[in-house]
């Protein structure tokens, strides 16, 4: 059986978890119980239900590839497997922020859980909830392991991360002159590498009770990251809604970009003053026709034909680093290639 399949599998134990987390602080019986269980119900078959599990999946694949004895039917697996799941509920719980703090109309090609009737900002602390409840699940499930409060310690730390790179990214609209490289690759590490692939990862190694060569494997895991969020910064402006699920709001907020920075390098480069006032005027503007104009400047500037130069040889170099990793964690090889093909196959 695949991970994903599996991890499917075990969404229903991870619901059961989280759902009983969160009514064991009420009394059993009363409409305060009854409440918090319609509640969670809901939160949990709307916003962590129906994703690519792509997060679980790889955390999965990674600690199937570590510990090759494990059986797809054994009850260490279904554990490993509802620990993973896990990546799921902190998926939910950025994304459900994230939407609010963009304003984001749709998510997985529905409405937002915020736009949802009866939610509006409340959804802030249903975040909370689901963050709370992560690692009670995850003591729940890996009772007495070695590791345990390692694994809880890395969510804490990949939690952080992301909530120093959300501020980054949040605090850098409609600051042009900040868009940089470095700028960016702090961003990019902060808010999606960390939490989107390394964390994921590191949880496996953690559970396979393999504690050396983390570095390596965050480093090769950053540059992956890397290739994911310029990915993304693609799709917001040239994916399809009906693709993404999502529509993409990064030039009306005014976001760090892959495309942003190379623009202004490119049109700095030319040391064209009047083309900087003309992107600083219209980038980060609410108007549909300010979106138009900075489009067309990326049409001009052929940034989509540079960015799909840049993908095929930024995998190269992935690949390469891959190739490179220690032995003792060699067996993630194979994991690593198949989660960057399946980034190459994304469509833009």
């Amino acid at each position: 059986m695949g991970s994903r399949a599996l991890i499917e599998k075990a969404l229903p134990a991870l619901k059961k978890r989280f759902i009983g987390v969160v009514c064991s602080r009420l009394p059993f019986e009363g409409p305060e119980h009854d409440l918090a269980l319609y509640r969670t119900r809901q939160l949990f078959d709307y916003t962590v239900v129906g994703g690519k599990y792509a997060r679980a999946t790889l955390s999965l694949d990674a600690t199937r590839a570590l510990q090759p004895h494990l059986q797809p039917e054994s009850r260490e697996m279904s554990a490993i497997a509802v620990a993973s799941s896990t990546m799921e509920m902190i998926q939910s719980y950025y994304l459900i922020a994230d939407d609010i703090m963009d304003k984001s109309e749709m998510r997985r090609g529905k409405p937002c859980w915020y736009k949802q009737p009866g939610i509006g900002f409340s959804a802030i602390n249903d975040a909370f909830l689901l963050d709370s409840v992560v690692e009670d699940i995850l003591r729940a499930e890996l009772p007495g392991h070695v590791n345990i409060d390692r694994v809880c310690e890395a969510y804490r730390r990949a939690k952080q991360k992301t909530l120093v790179g959300q501020m980054l990214d949040t605090s850098s609209c409609g600051q042009v002159e900040s868009f940089t490289w470095d700028r960016y690759e702090l961003i990019v590490e902060n808010k999606t590498s960390h939490y989107s692939v390394f964390h994921p990862i590191e949880q496996a190694l953690l559970i396979s009770d393999v504690l050396a060569f983390h570095g390596d494997v965050k480093r090769v895991a950053y540059q992956i990251g890397f290739l994911f969020q310029s990915q993304d910064d693609i799709l917001d402006v040239y994916g399809d809604p009906e693709t993404t699920g999502k529509i993409g709001t990064d030039i009306e907020d005014g976001k760090c970009t892959w495309l942003t920075v190379r623009a202004l390098q490119k049109i700095q480069s030319a040391q064209n003053r009047d083309l900087f006032e003309k992107f600083k005027k219209n980038y980060g503007k609410p108007e549909k026709e300010a979106g138009d104009i900075v489009k067309q400047m990326f049409r001009d500037l052929r940034l989509l034909d540079e960015f799909r130069v840049f993908e095929s040889k930024f995998a190269e170099q992935i690949s390469t680093s891959i190739e490179n990793l220690p032995e003792e964690v060699g067996l993630l090889r194979p994991i690593l290639n198949d989660f960057v093909g399946k980034m190459r196959a994304r469509k833009y």
